[in-house]
């Protein structure tokens, strides 16, 4: 499971080089949507956490254990990812590309053009990538769809002036890590949910 998280954030990292360097001269339609202000709104953390929230919601009335499993860990994932991006940010106190003044780094801040790093939206996203359970045929690709979600979002950040591509990857890492910690506690938690209600 860990060499599958490295290896889905590494190839995230260079998905996201790759649209990073693409030539910038003249501004395309894909290029206007991908920097707009809906694709931004509809995936911070507590829309994603709530979208995957409402998902799990309405598979619980189909018989699809599988897909219950994963957007259960999904929604966990991404609700971590997000508490802990929001402490993280405000601790480190990164300036935003599109704020004038200030130092580059404050330290602790309230302030929203200090809340650069790591970028929220990224963490988000890739928790729910991370959460793809390993596999062949469908699910691998709805893996490459989760991490091309990931570049799409570190493009869409960076564009947008709200975060260096550092901020994205910092981002990025701990929304896999968030991810790969849920899969793994997923186990025990099962067992002692088991282990109480059957000496009840």
């Amino acid at each position: 499971m860990l060499a599958s998280t490295g290896m889905k954030s590494w190839l995230a990292y260079k998905t996201l080089r790759k649209l990073n360097t693409r030539s910038v001269s003249s501004p395309s339609s894909q290029d206007s949507l991908i920097a707009s202000s809906t694709l931004s709104k509809v995936t911070t953390p507590p829309s994603v956490a709530a979208a995957t929230g409402a998902a799990y919601t309405l598979s619980k009335l189909t018989n699809t254990p599988k897909l219950q499993r994963f957007l259960l860990k999904s929604t966990l994932s991404a609700s971590a990812a997000g508490l802990l991006n929001a402490g993280l940010k405000r601790l480190i106190g990164r300036k935003r590309p599109r704020a004038e003044t200030g130092p580059e780094f404050k330290g602790p801040a309230l302030k929203d053009k200090f809340n650069a790093m790591p970028s929220g939206h990224a963490s988000a996203v890739t928790a729910v990538a991370g959460s793809i359970p390993r596999s062949s045929g469908p699910l691998l690709l709805a893996s490459a769809a989760g991490l091309a979600a990931t570049a799409v979002i570190g493009k869409s950040r960076t564009k947008r002036d709200a975060h260096h591509l550092s901020d994205v990857l910092v981002g990025s890492c701990l929304g896999f890590g968030v991810a790969y910690a849920v899969s793994k506690l997923e186990k025990p938690v099962e067992n002692e949910v088991k282990r109480l209600t059957e000496t009840h």
